[in-house]
Order: C-alpha cells, then structure tokens, then sequence
C-alpha cells in the first residue's frame, strides 16, 4: 500500500545506504532511501540530469526521503559520463542498475519485480530508452515487461546531435540515428506505461516536444499519462523535489498515483 499523501502514519525510521555498486566503475554506484515500513515495496530508480557530461546522485536523496516516508523504496544512481564514454554506454547503465535493483533491492524492503525507472533531462531520457527499446535490459536476460512503468521529466526525446555541438561527438555519427532517440523508439508495443513531466516554461526543452512524444506513444497503442506544469521550467521540476511534501505537492501526488495504478498490487500482511 502507498500512503496518501496526507497521513499522520509517517512514523517510519529513514534508512540510507549509500555508494553501492552495481559496476565495476567508479561511477556505476547507486544510493538507496528506504524506511521501516517498507516491506515489499514498490521501487524507484532515479537518474540525474546534466547533458551526459555533469551530474550526482547525491542531491535526489532528499526526494528519496519523500518516497520513502510514503512506502516507496528509492534509488539514485551515478552512471557513466562523456568523455569517459559515448553513447549508447549511459543507457546501458541503466539496465545495468535496473539490473542489480531487481537481484539486490529485497534486503532494501524493495520488490525488484515493482520496479518504475524515473529520470530528469539527460537520464530521463536514457531512462525512456531502457523502456522502449528491448536491447538494453535484453542484455541482462530481461526486456521492458522487467519494468512497470517509465517516469520521465523534462527530458529531449528527440533532436539532432550533429547540430548541437555540445552532442555531436557524444553520440558518435556511426550509430543509427533511430537507435539514439526515444521519438524514433516510440511504436514499440511492449512498452511499459510512461508519465511524462514538464514544465510550461522549460527553455530548453519545449514543452511542445514532451506533447508531441506522449502522442506518439498512444498512437502506438501505449499507455501513457501526461502532466505540464504552468509553473516550471526545465530544472524547477528538481529544484522542487525536497519540497514535494509541502509544494507543490501534485508533482508528488501525480507520481504517487502513478505509482498506485501501474505497481503490483501489495498483498496482504497473512500472505507475505
């Protein structure tokens, strides 16, 4: 069960365990926010923003607290950057994590099978991937019905590399353009549900582009649920996270509820 978001039964102990790797590189490690109350709970795998150049997991810590006191295990994981490597290798970290949440998540209060990947900007975007094209959980016996739904916020689901020069050399010429944007992965059948996150006035990413995408993803035949806020931009949807609890509470409401529809049912106490 999620708690609403108005209880006065958010008494558990927040618990942090932090740095633990799921690779063999210093940057595939993840932290996970969990409380005492959690006991087969729904999981979430965060991934920060940053162009693929830039970015911590630490911050997100304080959303996982969020999560936590409403029955919901988090995670947040570092993952490898440009130019260390290119892409597809940020979308592999993914499924690598979504891998190791799955074996390793229980000794949390997770269930690895009630798993939801969430992201903001650059790793919602290598998060959209991971849920629509099969290859990259495939890799680790798995595909997209390992996931029950894909959390993205504010993230470019398409644009052109070799017109930006901050992404040319990051996604390599060679690679099949369809392989590298979520836009161009949409018409997958066997995708999980998506609720898509983004602010009204986002400068960098319009707002435009996450309609255009949600409407590809129905059109497909999938599920999805669409949520632009009138009072943010790209990187308020983040900025926000450690005040979830007070405002603006729906961003919060919206995933919980999310959440609620789309996770494994919990079973009841006798049957655990």
């Amino acid at each position: 069960m999620i708690l609403p978001l108005t209880t006065g039964a958010e008494k558990g102990t927040i618990t942090e365990a932090l740095n633990l790797s799921y690779g063999d590189n210093d940057r595939q490690a993840l932290d996970v926010v969990s409380s005492d109350t959690c006991r087969s709970a729904p999981v979430v795998l965060f991934f920060h923003g940053g162009s693929w150049r830039w970015g911590q997991k630490d911050y997100h810590r304080e959303i996982g607290k969020q999560f936590a006191k409403k029955g919901i295990v988090f995670c947040t994981a570092n993952y490898r950057l440009y130019p260390e490597v290119r892409f597809p290798s940020f979308a592999q970290d993914v499924a690598l994590a979504a891998f190791w949440v799955r074996k390793n998540i229980r000794s949390h209060g997770g269930d690895g099978k009630n798993l939801f990947l969430m992201g903001h900007s650059a790793g919602a975007h290598s998060a959209c991937l991971v849920g629509l094209d099969p290859i990259y959980l495939r890799a680790h016996g798995g595909g997209p019905k390992w996931l029950r739904g894909v959390i993205s916020m504010s993230a470019p689901y398409e644009f052109d590399p070799s017109k930006e020069f901050l992404y040319r050399d990051l996604f390599p010429s060679t690679l099949d353009r369809n392989s590298t944007m979520p836009m161009f992965q949409a018409g997958r059948n066997e995708a999980p549900p998506f609720l898509l996150m983004h602010g009204r006035f986002d400068p960098l990413i319009k707002y435009e582009l996450c309609e255009k995408f949600s409407e590809s993803l129905k059109q497909a035949g999938g599920v999805v649920e669409r949520k632009i806020y009138a009072s943010h931009g790209h990187f308020s949807l983040v900025r926000r996270t450690s005040s979830w609890h007070v405002w603006p509470k729906p961003l919060l409401g919206d995933v919980l509820g999310f959440i609620e529809r789309f996770g494994i049912p919990k079973r009841p106490e006798s049957s655990e």
